[in-house]
């Protein structure tokens, strides 16, 4: 077996019941469909003995535990029935978030605080299957004009086997065709209470994942905090509109949300309590000027920092 091919990924993601223990995903249910898939097999790093003899030169090293980091980009669309969870929901639950389903109506999802869930994948690369279990990690969302929307995740898990495995069919029919980002399918950002135009926003949850090892314990990846931020680039107000000098002077906070998606099913919705928009940079964009919005994204009564809500 010879000649992979770097185009030929699949990704099965499940949520584990006990913590790094194979949730065994399959095909049929927990195939994740992907823009991008980028694996470090055996992220870690060895141990140098350090040693001190007569001669310069290398030292022996002693191979360290080893782990898997995987980074996937998943296009943003919702599951085509309101008050279904979207085929991405286990990777948004293994990055500190609640998964809250109101029948019919929507799934919420919001950031907690301890006992955070983790997923199993099985990362085929043609021929070649990888797997972790326990896996946690951060997520960062992309809106930029006339373009797809879409998630970015980086994962940490237990590293597992390594085989040569043929590369099967997946059914990826759970995720919907997304809708690119335009003024007819997306609002306006509302910041402050004033509604901007913009040309693009990313939300980075920073979820701080460690991996922790001690002896007596079995080895397993944390999520330990959370430090969610963001840039908007927008087209600059009038300040009688929003003042965005001086939100930035008194680090005052207000509450951002937008919208995408227009059709029951397929509507996405952001929105935080306590936006905080730091010191605006000028950009020329076609001429117009614009503002780039350094975001720094707060809780109010706590795990409320950013709620997304699936319709």
């Amino acid at each position: 077996m010879s000649g992979f091919k770097m185009r030929r990924r699949v990704v099965l993601a499940m949520i584990e019941s006990t913590y790094g223990t194979d949730a065994s995903p399959t095909t049929s249910a927990n195939a994740i469909l992907c823009r991008t898939v980028r694996t470090t097999p055996l992220a870690g790093e060895d141990i140098d003995r350090n040693l001190i003899r007569a001669h310069f030169g290398n030292s022996e090293q002693v191979a360290g535990e080893k782990h898997v980091e995987l980074e996937l980009e998943v296009e943003l669309a919702g599951s085509g029935t309101a008050g279904d969870a979207p085929a991405w929901g286990p990777l948004l639950r293994a990055c500190g978030f609640a998964e809250t389903e109101d029948a019919g109506v929507s799934v919420a999802y919001n950031p907690i605080t301890g006992s955070e869930e983790s997923i199993t994948c099985y990362i085929h690369r043609d021929g070649v299957l990888h797997k972790f279990t326990g896996g946690r990690g951060t997520v960062r969302f992309d809106l930029s004009t006339n373009n797809i929307p879409y998630m970015t995740f980086r994962f940490m898990g237990l590293l597992g086997d390594i085989s040569n495995t043929a590369i099967p069919q997946a059914d990826t029919s759970a995720f919907q065709h997304p809708e690119p980002v335009t003024n007819a399918n997306t609002s306006a950002l509302s910041l402050h209470g004033a509604d901007l135009s913009f040309q693009s926003l990313t939300i980075d949850l920073a979820v701080n994942t460690v991996k922790h090892q001690i002896v007596g314990q079995p080895t397993s990846h944390l999520i330990t905090d959370r430090q969610p931020t963001g840039t908007a680039v927008v087209e600059e107000p009038a300040l009688s509109t929003l003042d965005l000098y001086q939100k930035a002077k008194t680090a005052a906070q207000g509450a951002l949300a937008v919208t995408h998606g227009k059709t029951a099913g397929n509507i996405i919705e952001f929105t935080a309590p306590k936006v905080r928009s730091g010191s605006p940079t000028e950009q020329d964009q076609n001429g117009v000027q614009m503002l780039s919005l350094p975001l720094g994204i707060d809780p109010d009564t706590g795990n409320d920092e950013l709620v997304i809500t699936v319709k």
